[in-house]
């Protein structure tokens, strides 16, 4: 299905009832980097995924290269599918843009689940966005490999899943300036992260790291906890960055067991 949200045409799925959970991809991926986790959560919710501006199936429009348009975005749709508020769980990308979204329209945020993400990124992180900006920008012929490599490495510890998350990116960068437009909005985060406005989110938030991810490590998480009052910390052993892929079951339980406890 698709909505027109402001500039863009946005792509979106849906499955199952109950209350309203959006989930939110990262960067170069599409809805289907949440797919082993929708089985479960489509029982109790009804679960929405959409694709980011400029990636999978929805347009580019005027992008801004800025969490803020990003985020912006995923409250138009919520909107658009006349939704008071949801329930919404960010991957990595995706958790950024959640947490811009709590602080700037925490009258669409029933909850937040943050899953591999951070509120800021190193200098050498930062270069690693602008350089790939760049690449873009200059329409380098060596892009397509260097995702692809990027892509490998995301699946380091789980190598069996690298060539569904290959097929996936590919196909949600084939027009890449969307996911140019994502590395621009990520590489901000070096000089201007989130972290002096995480006091402002006021939704149930639930955080959730790994400990062999080295994109979004556990003290990434931890920085994250500790600006967000009341929010809660939990870490999975034994996996890698891409946690709904490595452990679906898993998420989407902790998911399931959050979103079911008395302060709903």
């Amino acid at each position: 299905m698709r909505s027109q949200c402001e500039d863009i045409e946005t792509a979106w799925y849906e499955v199952g009832s109950g209350r309203p959970l959006i989930l939110v991809h990262g960067l170069g991926d599409d809805h289907r980097a949440w797919r082993r986790c929708v089985g479960d959560l489509m029982l109790s919710h009804r679960v929405i995924l959409y694709d980011l501006r400029g990636h999978g199936g929805t347009s580019l429009g005027s992008p801004a290269g800025t969490l803020a348009q990003l985020a912006a975005d995923l409250a138009s749709l919520i909107d658009a599918l006349k939704l008071e508020r949801a329930v919404v769980a960010g991957f990595s990308l995706g958790g950024t843009i959640a947490m811009r979204l709590a602080i700037d329209r925490p009258d669409k945020v029933a909850g937040l689940v943050l899953v591999a993400t951070s509120s800021r990124v190193g200098k050498a992180a930062a270069g690693w966005y602008a350089e790939r900006l760049a690449m873009v920008a200059e329409g380098d012929p060596e892009l397509k490999a260097t995702i692809d490599r990027d892509t490998e490495d995301v699946y380091r510890h789980s190598p069996e899943d690298a060539a569904a998350g290959l097929k996936i990116r590919r196909e949600a960068t084939s027009d890449p300036r969307g996911y140019g437009n994502a590395c621009c909005a990520l590489a901000a985060l070096g000089t201007q992260p989130l972290d002096p406005e995480l006091t402002r989110i006021k939704s149930p938030t639930l955080i959730v790291t790994s400990d062999l991810d080295q994109l979004c490590p556990p003290r990434a998480a931890e920085i994250v906890a500790a600006g967000i009052q009341g929010s809660r910390l939990h870490l999975i052993k034994g996996a890698g960055h891409p946690i709904p892929v490595e452990r679906p079951t898993e998420l989407a339980q902790l998911i399931l067991d959050f979103t079911a406890t008395p302060q709903w």
